[in-house]
């Protein structure tokens, strides 16, 4: 295969640094990056959720995804970004969920080539939202499940 065609195959993707851990989407499940910004957050909501935002005249529902892992202590970060997914939950009120991420993005090539299997993630009912644990360009990576994690925040809300 010549240079041009690898570099055609394959899809387009981001990489969200977390802290300890590093998420893996596709590209088309992201509909935005913004800036830290102010978040509210009240006493009943899971220790998981970061708080809510207006993004867009909308309400955006924001997790700390290393909470959802078991992670206890989240340093804040000065470079962090709240990556805005869309939600795949088919019955979500909320057509997007926030992620925050500790740092920016990177935009990667998604290819066979970079991708390992590394683990069967547990399907028990407590279980973080991961599709999946792959290795990705040497990296250990997580691949969020975000319509079971719609389907958590319609529990929230």
């Amino acid at each position: 295969m010549s240079a041009v065609a690898s570099e055609v195959s394959g899809i387009r993707g981001i990489t969200i640094p977390l802290e300890g851990h590093t998420l893996l989407l596709p590209n088309d499940a992201v509909a935005d990056i913004v800036g830290d910004r102010e978040l509210e957050h009240t006493p009943d909501m899971p220790d998981w959720m970061a708080g809510v935002t207006d993004w867009q005249r909308r309400k955006l529902f924001v997790v700390q995804f290393e909470r959802l892992l078991g992670q206890a202590q989240i340093s804040a970060s000065q470079r962090r970004r709240i990556v805005v997914c869309y939600s795949l939950y088919p019955e979500s009120r909320q057509d997007y969920i926030g992620i925050m991420g500790q740092s920016i993005p990177r935009l990667v090539r998604i290819s066979e080539e970079l991708i390992q299997g590394e683990q069967v993630p547990s399907m028990h009912k407590d279980a973080p939202p991961v599709l999946a644990a792959l290795r990705f360009n040497g990296e250990r990576v997580l691949i969020p499940d975000l319509a079971e994690l719609g389907r958590r925040l319609e529990l929230v809300d």
